[in-house]
């Protein structure tokens, strides 16, 4: 059975703060991207070599547009945290 994509959690136009936390050995890298929401979507993961499996092995992503006008796609993950921003 192939799943339905997720509802997305925020409006297009919320302004939002995406951080996250990456570790390798004993250390620990922070990132945060603060942008307005375009969209919100899955990607499939894997390339053509996967074939069907492309079809449920997806990626929650998000995409924001930075205040320089910078577009970008974040790939989401369940330690990836997102905060509504004021405006």
């Amino acid at each position: 059975m192939i799943p339905t994509p997720p509802k997305p959690r925020f409006e297009p136009g919320t302004r939002v703060r995406v951080t996250q936390h990456v570790r390798v050995g004993h250390r620990e890298w922070t990132t945060q991207v603060v942008g307005i929401v375009e969209r919100e979507g899955v990607r499939p993961l894997g390339g053509m070599e996967m074939g069907g499996k492309g079809l449920y092995a997806r990626q929650q992503t998000i995409r924001l547009r930075r205040d320089d006008g910078e577009i970008i796609d974040v790939a989401l993950d369940e330690q990836s945290e997102l905060v509504e921003v004021p405006a």
